[in-house]
C-alpha cells in the first residue's frame, strides 16, 4: 500500500532538545516513584503516574511527526513500531527474568517478591511480548509492572497506522473496532491523552498564533501541571471514585481509576508543550545538549529496565539503603541502554525482511 501524501512539519532544533529534555526527566520521574514501594524514600517525589501521562502526549506528538514526515507506508510504519518495541521490551523481559531468579534464589531478603506473582510465568511474559497484557484482564509480568503504559502505546500505534494508511470505508471501521476491542479498557480510557498530542502536532495553524498567546497558554498548562505535582492531588479523585464504583472496580481499573483527572493533566500537559516550538528555542539547552540527547536515548530503556533492577536489590540491601538502590540501578541502565538502543537497526532490518518475505516482495532496507 502506498503512502498517502501529507503535509510533514518538521521539528527545529530547539524543540526537538526540549522535547528531549521533558522524556529524559519522565523517565527519571518514574525510577524514582517506584523506588519508595521498596525503600525507605520518604522524601523521594511520587510523579511515575503523571510522568506516564506526559509520555502518552510525547508519543502521539512524535508518532504522528514521524508519520507526516518520513514518508513510510503502512509495512515501513509497522515494522518500526515493532523493531522500536521489542528491541528494548524484549531484553527489558529477559532481564526481568534474569533478577526473579536471582533475587528469589540468592536474596537474603524477599520482600520485594512478596506481592510478584510467579504462577504461569511463560503466559505472563508470552501476553507481554505480544502487547496482550491489558486485553481487557490485567496480566503482570512478574516484577515488571510498569509495561502495562508500553501494551496500551502499542494498540494507540496500531489505531494510528489504521487511521492513516487505510482507505476511508468499511474495512477501516471493521479494523479500528478489532484493535479497539484488542487494546483493552485501560488503553481506551487514556486514548484521548495520546490523541491530545498527535492533535498538538497535527494542529497548523497553530504555529502562526502570536507569541502572547502562545506564552499564555504554556504558563496555564505549566501552572496546572505544577498543582497536580504540589501535593497529594489524586488522593481525594481516588477516594471519590472508590466511593462512586466501589473497591472491586477500582481495583479492576488500577492505573486509570481517575482517568478524567489524567485527561485534565494531559491537556496541561498538551498547553505546556504548545509553546515548545516557539519557545524552547529561548532556552540554553544546546550547551548542554549532549547530556540531553544521552540521556533522553536511554529513557526506553530506564522506563522498562529499572522495576525487576529495584526487586533485585531489595532482594539483598536494607529498606534504608534506597538511594544506594537508584544508583545502582541508573548505573546498570547506562551501561546497558546504549547497546539496547543500538539493536533497533538491527530489529528493522529483521523485520523488513520477514515483512517482505510475507508478502513477497523483495525487502529493500536502507
Amino acid at each position: 500500500m502506498m503512502a498517502p501524501q501529507r503535509d510533514g512539519v518538521l521539528m527545529g532544533p530547539g524543540e526537538s532538545l526540549y522535547l528531549d529534555l521533558i522524556r529524559a526527566l519522565a523517565a527519571l520521574f518514574v525510577v524514582l516513584d517506584h523506588a519508595p514501594t521498596l525503600f525507605d524514600l520518604p522524601d523521594v517525589p511520587r510523579w511515575g503516574h503523571q510522568a506516564v501521562i506526559v509520555f502518552f502526549v510525547l508519543s502521539g506528538y512524535v508518532i504522528s511527526y514521524v508519520a507526516d514526515t518520513r514518508g513510510d507506508d503502512a509495512r515501513a510504519f509497522i515494522v518500526a513500531r515493532f523493531a522500536r518495541l521489542w528491541s528494548v521490551l524484549v531484553p527489558a523481559m529477559a532481564l526481568t527474568i534474569l533478577c526473579e531468579v536471582v533475587g528469589r534464589t540468592l536474596g537474603t531478603d524477599q520482600r520485594g517478591f512478596v506481592d510478584v506473582p510467579i504462577d504461569w510465568p511463560l503466559i505472563r511474559v508470552g501476553a507481554v511480548l505480544l502487547f496482550l497484557s491489558e486485553t481487557w484482564v490485567s496480566i503482570q509480568p512478574l516484577s515488571n509492572g510498569v509495561v502495562w503504559s508500553l501494551c496500551a502505546e502499542f494498540w494507540y500505534y496500531m489505531l494510528f497506522a489504521a487511521w492513516t494508511f487505510l482507505p476511508p470505508n468499511r474495512t477501516r471501521v471493521v479494523v479500528i473496532v478489532i484493535l479497539a476491542l484488542l487494546s483493552g479498557f485501560k488503553a481506551i480510557l487514556l486514548l484521548p491523552i495520546w490523541l491530545m498530542g498527535v492533535a498538538l502536532h497535527r494542529w497548523r495553524a497553530a504555529r502562526a498564533i502570536g507569541l502572547w498567546p502562545t506564552v499564555a497558554v504554556t504558563v496555564a498548562g505549566t501552572a496546572v501541571i505544577v498543582w497536580v505535582l504540589s501535593g497529594r492531588t489524586y488522593d481525594a479523585p481516588s477516594d471519590f471514585m472508590r466511593t462512586l464504583t466501589g473497591p472491586w472496580a477500582v481495583h479492576h481499573l488500577a492505573q486509570v481509576k481517575v482517568f478524567w483527572l489524567d485527561w485534565i493533566l494531559g491537556i496541561a500537559v498538551t498547553a505546556s508543550l504548545f509553546g515548545a516550538r516557539r519557545l524552547a528555542g529561548l532556552l540554553p539547552l544546546s550547551r548542554i545538549a549532549p547530556a540531553i540527547r544521552w540521556c533522553a536515548g536511554i529513557s526506553f530503556a530506564a522506563y522498562l529496565f529499572h522495576m525487576p533492577l529495584l526487586h533485585l536489590w531489595a532482594s539483598f540491601l536494607p529498606p534504608s539503603q534506597g538511594w544506594l538502590a537508584i544508583f545502582l540501578t541508573l548505573s546498570i541502565i547506562a551501561l546497558l541502554g546504549p547497546p539496547t538502543e543500538r539493536g533497533k537497526r538491527a530489529w528493522q532490518n529483521a523485520l523488513t525482511g520477514v515483512a517482505g518475505h510475507l508478502s513477497g516482495i523483495r525487502p529493500v532496507v536502507r
